[in-house]
């Protein structure tokens, strides 16, 4: 896969995207938008992926929004199609049936720490930086900020951070339970591979459907939950991944599954 503003490798049922806009920060410009669009949804549809890793190149993994697109204002349908535009990268994210990665290498700053939280683990290294800048340009958080924070952190502290837009580091992250990992910048890479390696090997369609009932489990009942476990559950029992795994149990080693 070749885009304008990405960097995309392929190896080992893993692909890592790089948002390459280092003299902008990687600001979520029209053209970034588009191409991590098409990118997420042909990762999404590949059958030799199972695992996506989402980071940055230079300094920042995305400073959010493209101030130059909003320096001469918008008219209201002019900012319904950009606003828009981001959300279907959100939801690319949340509707593929692949754990996401991001790898924060640097200050993921309001739309872009919208995308980290979007994704299913954030590892971020010592350098990194957060913070829901909206308020200081005079904006509410969006693209999914308002939906994600208050059900990662809390909802007074989501108030906090969307209010003041106060910067904070990974550390800090880890603390509020946004972050799942911190490591030195030049273990970043490594670590993310690490972890992304260990998914890979995992079953694909519990994990897939592992991570529907979790994405769900916000929005229903205790009820409707249970209802939507069994189908998953249903699913799952019929697959050649289940008995792998129940064969790889008794036999003492560790399964490998085939998606099946």
């Amino acid at each position: 896969m070749h885009y304008e503003t990405l960097l995309v490798d392929v190896k080992d049922q893993i692909a890592m995207v790089q948002m390459n806009r280092p003299g902008s920060m990687n600001a979520l410009e029209y053209q970034l938008r588009a191409d991590l669009i098409d990118c997420l949804m042909k990762v999404s549809e590949s059958n030799e992926i199972r695992v996506v890793i989402l980071t940055g190149t230079g300094k920042a993994f995305s400073a959010g929004g493209d101030l130059r697109e909003l320096k001469d204002g918008m008219d209201v349908e002019v900012a319904r199609k950009t606003f828009m535009h981001g959300s279907k990268i959100i939801l690319a994210i949340t509707n593929m049936a692949k754990p996401v990665i991001a790898a924060v290498n640097g200050a993921a700053f309001g739309a872009g720490f919208t995308v980290a939280m979007a994704c299913d683990l954030i590892i971020a290294s010592e350098e990194a930086i957060f913070s829901q800048v909206f308020v200081r340009v005079a904006l509410v958080p969006d693209i999914g900020a308002t939906y994600f924070t208050p059900r990662l952190v809390g909802l007074q502290k989501a108030k906090e951070l969307a209010f003041t837009g106060k910067t904070l580091n990974a550390n800090e992250l880890v603390k509020l339970g946004v972050v799942n990992f911190v490591v030195p910048q030049g273990d970043l890479e490594n670590k993310t591979l690490e972890v992304a390696r260990e998914l890979a090997q995992g079953p694909p369609i519990a994990l897939g459907l592992t991570k529907k009932l979790l994405n769900q489990s916000w929005n229903f009942s205790l009820e409707k939950m249970l209802e939507l476990e069994l189908e998953s559950q249903v699913v799952c029992l019929q697959s050649e991944d289940h008995m792998e795994g129940i064969a790889a149990f008794y036999e003492k080693k560790k399964g490998q599954f085939r998606g099946r």
